[in-house]
């Protein structure tokens, strides 16, 4: 009895120590960076060989139950990996440090997932809010020019709070060519309101530029911006993703005391690029452009608990343009506030963005309300310009004031200081973005997101157009022309999140989800018209207008819903292999319900070399990525659903409305397939590294009207899929930081990019009952003009047709009796082709140098090969002999009636000058390098005791000169940020040069 009951004493002293042993304690920690010591919200905490784990909070600190003898492993994404054994203290502190190895950089893809770059399959390039602001400009995306490999930036000329065109690998679509822009994860409506698209103008309200949503944007609310080039990087994204995506990452709330950020900007900007004038020209053209100024000031608040964090930013901007009476107003607001609710279970993330532009006289382009116009062509041997700046005087007949001008009027050309403040125009531009974000994590690999979003966008315009302006224009009471744009997008979708590993060698990152957009757009007309016309003069109310059909009431409402599914899976083999697969199907209100389903699909493979072999000392890291892809371009509402135009006053419907779609056709969303391969390598220890990639695209079903016969179809045109167009490049980034040491240190990089674009098809062959096949499709018209822009078999997007001089066997100019002969061999449209407005190809060097408590940056921009027309100045030899080779006594030689002599310039460019003469004698290589960017600045010293933080004062300079131009103008400047007048400059507003000071405060 004594012996069992030992026994039994002894067996329950062991199992009690067992259990006691075996049981689980809560354990606590902060896991931080050990470059600078910061928190890591959201690293992984896994209990070793078990699926239990959590997540870091925002302030990097973690709970887990664990067991005495449990392997805890830390990881996150770009950093090293630590594994602790867990003992008798229940705080466990971990340090992290970046994992060079592996390429310590994370970027933020798709739908904001956040990747390790050595995962990536495609190209992707960031961009860091200090690179953004180095030297700000309005609209934030014009600092990407020569930063980023493959984009192309082209300003434009309408000045500040102008839109901006931009195209990743080249233009691809017949339609829209603009990437689409995601802010936070959630895609941005970025409507344009107008674009010009005639070069001789448009009669009613100009060549203008409406605007865009990204001139909207606070520079200073931006803390990173990724570019995701190629289709296999935008697939996620669907029909919305064929031009590729451009990733805005805005600042949020820290927790800790509240910081105050400050930055005021201040440029003085002159009118520094146009062509060449005589003297007396130049010092009228001097004396009517004023020095403009930009003042860009932002204040930001951002602070909070480890629960609870707020942002808080203000900004302003205040401009005169160059041009007189040409002025912007603009205020951002944006709150934002992030939270954790449950345990930590549930991260909110509530913004609200609220900005409002207003512009008087934004510039235009053309002939039409253009004051350049006459400006350029003012000529008086006794009077000056200057002296019309007066530009009405009192009409007693009628009881008004007239316009005055040194002679008669005309169509295009008027008093400009009468244009300017009798034919004002002013744009307002709104928006207004609010989102909410909910993520519940579930455990440490499963979490679930939604995220909602409410984008409006407003674009109003008005043009008052006084009595006395020209009878071409206005009528003799004068008009108004008011239009207005109200664009509305509603976005919600809803995510599950999977981050897992097996068996500690297969790693799974992977979404699933669903989303829903809706965009409607209300859009209203209203103008009096050049032969309806106004009751009363100079009264500028929709009651005063005459009642007959010639005045225009337009009005329409539109509607478009987009239903998706997505999933998207990256697997990872030892750190050593990715493979990345995606899918998206998109639902389209646009098309009928039996042809409204559309499949895109992804897949890319990563082998990181450095891994995989056993490479030399000196080299830090390699890999080769490859990827395949396919992603649509969807429709607008008015794409697909008849117009039905209803002309006002009477006359039923519009019989010129083209058909949409093409009887018997059933329309489809155009189709890029892409392909990607490229290699990333970095060298003594990340001192120097290359990126290199090769892209191969083909968009197929371009959706365009086509000419018909109106016998059979009831219109002259209607809508089909048809045509093909092919983008091949090369791209390479190149980044060194040759000088690194405690006092000096010197980071530079080269981006350089070739696209070959080609027109594979127009028509694809089909045989409809009334369809005339097409030659070519026209991008700009040529009109009363003699350029034009078209889409020929063989040719390139871009291209540029003119009409030419027919020379002889040496290249001289013929000349018959009085008229220079016309070269009519190859014609199209009986225009030449003259050029191609892309560049061969680009090139950009970066620049940061930091010499103790000064900083030295400057960026250099090149664009080598292409062609560009400067109609400005054909126009301005045409009606004036202002130009300085007009006045030079230079000779021109020429063959007169089979005879080689002279004629003077004068002569000469008189006879093929002007908006419909030989505008291929006015096409330049559009080949420049300039000095982008430059930036002088100085961190001040601060003692203990300052209520400063930081402090920064800069001297900065955009645009500053040219290493090489052969245009007249700036040839990185356009007209137009569609696809419409691209490579000519027609009467443009020069560029600028813009030197200044910025100054940055942290309280």
């Amino acid at each position: 009895m004594k012996y069992y009951l030992k026994t039994t004493l002894l067996f329950s002293f062991l199992f009690f120590s067992i259990q006691l042993f075996a049981q689980e304690k809560e354990i606590k920690g902060i896991v931080t960076s050990k470059a600078d010591g910061m928190p890591i919200a959201g690293g992984n905490v896994i209990i070793q060989g078990t699926t239990t784990g959590t997540l870091t909070d925002f302030d990097g600190k973690y709970t887990i139950m664990a067991k005495t003898g449990d392997v805890l492993t830390f990881s996150f994404l770009g950093m090293t990996t630590e594994k602790v054994t867990v003992a008798d203290s229940n705080t466990i502190n971990v340090q992290l440090a970046e994992d060079n190895e592996q390429l310590a950089e994370v970027v933020v893809t798709a739908l904001g997932i956040k990747k390790t770059r050595e995962s990536l399959t495609y190209a992707a390039q960031d961009i860091n809010a200090d690179e953004l602001n180095k030297s700000k400009q309005t609209n934030p995306i014009n600092s990407l020019s020569g930063k980023v490999s493959g984009v192309s930036i082209t300003r434009s000329s309408s000045g500040v709070g102008g839109s901006v065109k931009v195209t990743l690998r080249g233009n691809s679509s017949i339609g829209n060519n603009q990437p689409l822009y995601v802010v936070d994860g959630i895609p941005l409506s970025n409507p344009t309101a107008s674009q010009p698209t005639l070069s001789f103008g448009d009669i009613d309200g100009g060549n203008r530029d409406g605007g865009d949503a990204l001139s909207l944007i606070n520079p200073d609310d931006i803390e990173s911006l990724t570019v995701l080039k190629g289709a296999s990087a935008s697939a996620l994204y669907g029909s919305a993703g064929l031009n590729g995506v451009i990733l805005i990452t805005t600042k949020k709330g820290r927790s800790g005391n509240f910081k105050t950020d400050f930055s005021t900007n201040l440029t003085v900007d002159s009118a520094a690029y146009s062509m060449e004038f005589n003297n007396e020209a130049q010092n009228n053209n001097d004396d009517f452009f004023n020095t403009g100024y930009t003042n860009i000031n932002s204040l930001s608040i951002s602070g909070g608990t480890d629960k609870a964090q707020t942002y808080f930013s203000y900004s302003n901007s205040f401009a005169s343009g160059i041009l007189p009476e040409n002025n912007l107003k603009q205020h951002t607001f944006n709150v934002r506030e992030t939270a954790k609710l449950f345990d930590d279970k549930l991260t909110v993330n509530a913004s609200v963005m609220a900005s409002t532009q207003n512009i008087t006289n934004r510039p235009i382009s053309g002939l039409y309300y253009n004051p350049l116009v006459g400006v350029y062509g003012f000529e008086s041997d006794t009077e000056k310009l200057s002296d019309y700046s007066d530009f009405e005087s009192y009409d007693a007949n009628r009881n008004i004031m007239s316009q005055r001008w040194f002679r008669a009027t005309s169509d295009i050309e008027q008093n400009p200081y009468w244009i300017l403040n009798r034919n004002a125009s002013e744009d307002t531009n709104k928006k207004l973005i609010s989102s909410l974000s909910l993520n519940y994590e579930v455990n440490y690999w499963l979490s679930f997101q939604t995220r909602g979003t409410y984008d409006k966008s407003m674009y109003e315009f008005e043009r008052k157009i006084y009595a006395t302006t020209d009878a071409t224009l206005a009528p003799e009471n004068g008009r108004y022309i008011y239009n207005s744009s109200d664009f509305t997008q509603y976005y919600g979708d809803f995510i599950a999140n999977i981050n897992t590993t097996f068996n500690e060698t297969i790693s799974l990152s992977a979404i699933i989800g669903t989303s829903t957009t809706r965009t409607t757009t209300e859009s209203f007309v209203g103008d009096s018209g050049t032969n309806g016309g106004l009751q009363f003069a100079n009264v500028f109310a929709f009651q005063n207008f005459n009642g007959n059909p010639s005045v225009n009431f337009t009005q329409n409402s539109l509607e478009t819903r987009v239903n998706s599914v997505f999933a998207s899976a990256t697997v990872g083999f030892n750190d050593k292999f990715f493979i990345d697969l995606t899918a998206r199907n998109d639902w389209t209100s646009t098309l009928p319900k039996e042809n409204n389903s559309f499949l895109y699909p992804s897949v890319g493979l990563t082998g990181v070399l450095s891994e995989i072999f056993e490479l030399p000392e000196s080299i830090s890291f390699a890999k080769l990525r490859g990827s395949y892809a396919e992603v649509g371009n969807g429709f607008a509402a008015d794409q697909i659903n008849p117009q039905r135009q209803i002309i006002f006053g009477g006359g039923g419907v519009d019989p010129n409305e083209p058909i949409r779609p093409f009887p018997g056709s059933t329309p489809k969303p155009e189709r890029q397939k892409s392909f990607e391969i490229g290699t990333e390598w970095k060298f003594a220890n990340n001192r120097f590294g290359i990126d290199l990639g090769y892209y191969n695209t083909k968009t197929s079903d371009q959706y365009y009207a086509f000419s018909t016969s109106v016998a059979i179809i009831g219109a002259p045109q209607a809508y089909l899929n048809s045509g093909e167009i092919s983008n091949k490049g090369f791209e390479a980034t190149v980044f060194a930081i040759p000088v690194q040491n405690d006092n000096i240190s010197w980071n530079t990089s080269i981006n350089f990019a070739s696209n070959k674009n080609k027109i594979e098809k127009i028509y694809n062959g089909q045989v409809l009952e009334g369809l005339i096949e097409p030659e070519f499709f026209t991008l700009s018209q040529k009109g009363v003009n003699t350029f034009g822009s078209y889409l020929v078999e063989g040719g390139s997007f871009g291209d540029i047709y003119a009409q030419v001089v027919r020379r002889n066997d040496e290249g001289l100019p013929i000349i018959e009796g009085d008229a220079v002969m016309v070269n009519d061999d190859n014609t199209i449209d009986g225009l030449t082709k003259v050029g191609n407005a892309n560049p061969d190809f680009t090139l950009g060097w970066n620049n940061s140098f930091s010499i103790k408590n000064f900083s030295i940056d400057f960026l250099v921009d090149g664009k080598f090969g292409g062609e560009t027309m400067s109609m400005t100045e054909a126009i301005v030899e045409g009606f004036s002999n202002n130009s300085a080779r007009e006045t030079a006594n230079n000779n021109v030689n020429v063959q007169i009636d089979g005879t080689a002599t002279t004629m003077t310039a004068q002569e000469y460019y008189g006879k093929v000058s002007g908006r419909n003469g030989f505008t291929g004698e006015y096409v330049y290589s559009a080949t420049n390098v300039r000095l982008a960017e430059f930036s002088l600045g100085y961190n001040f010293k601060l003692g203990e005791n300052s209520f400063l933080s930081k402090a920064k004062a800069s001297i900065v300079g955009n645009n500053l000169f040219f290493f090489y131009k052969d245009a007249p103008h700036d040839p990185n400047l356009s007209i137009s940020t569609g696809n419409a007048l691209q490579g000519v400059d027609v009467l443009a507003l020069p560029s600028t040069r813009s030197v200044g000071l910025n100054l940055n405060l942290t309280f």
